[in-house]
């Protein structure tokens, strides 16, 4: 097991990228499936007012990592801090990184039909020794058919880009289908992969300001933004109990 750092009740794994994705990798080498959760305050908050999604989670994920700056400051503000965010889009990358590597298969599911078809294009590109064996976008109903497409594929990766809790969801009901599978929920990553959405500056990035670089792009975000303060709220609280 490792060390984890409790954050209003979802447990984070006390790594940085590179512990991450030696943690990956290992239980890969031993025959070992793993449900990665990267999990930001948005999540987080939704865990906490959904005991279903937080229970999903608890019994579903091998690794929640904090994808996002919230998670670190709230974890500082507990004075159980956690090493650096593990983006779910760095951590896409890095194991798209392993599989063109070791020539794994992958399935990518999520996203517009068209933002799917880049992103599989775009992952053949920058990673040629990938084996797609199958994607499919996230405009279905039944979740079952698509279900059976990804176990016959037989895929060591499946990148689900349903946003959540939806894309926990399915890929708690594949778990038990693909019992040595990494299956991880990647949100809004397909979209940036493909190019059709643009990801902040890294100045930005080290400056811990993505948050406010996707809220010039996007003013309709606001409503989600304010999540973070309520956030930070709940931390403090949870300090004083």
């Amino acid at each position: 097991m490792f060390e984890s750092v409790d954050v209003l009740g979802v447990a984070f794994a006390k790594f940085n990228m590179r512990e991450t994705v030696a943690y990956i990798t290992g239980r890969c080498a031993s025959g070992q499936g793993t449900f990665v959760v990267t999990a930001n305050p948005e999540i987080v908050m939704y865990a906490k007012d959904h005991p279903d999604y937080a229970g999903l989670i608890k019994r579903h994920a091998d690794l929640v990592t904090a994808d996002g700056i919230g998670i670190i400051k709230g974890a500082q503000m507990l004075g159980t801090p956690l090493p650096e965010r593990v983006t779910g889009y760095d951590l896409l990358h890095e194991l798209l990184g392993v599989a063109n590597d070791n020539s794994q298969r992958v399935y990518l599911l999520g996203a517009k039909a068209d933002v799917n078809a880049m992103a599989v294009a775009k992952v053949q590109e920058q990673y040629p020794n990938v084996r797609i064996v199958g994607a499919h976008d996230g405009y279905f109903s039944a979740d079952a058919a698509i279900m059976q497409d990804i176990i016959s594929a037989k895929p060591d990766f499946v990148f689900a880009a349903l946003g959540f809790p939806r894309q926990e969801q399915f890929l708690a009901g594949l778990q038990p289908s693909l019992p040595k599978a990494v299956l991880m929920g990647v949100g809004g990553s397909f979209d940036v992969l493909a190019g059709t959405a643009k990801r902040a500056p890294v100045w930005m990035q080290n400056a811990h300001l993505e948050w406010f670089y996707r809220l010039l792009k996007q003013p309709s975000r606001i409503g989600r933004m304010m999540v973070l303060p309520k956030f930070l709220v709940e931390v403090r609280k949870s300090k004083q109990k």
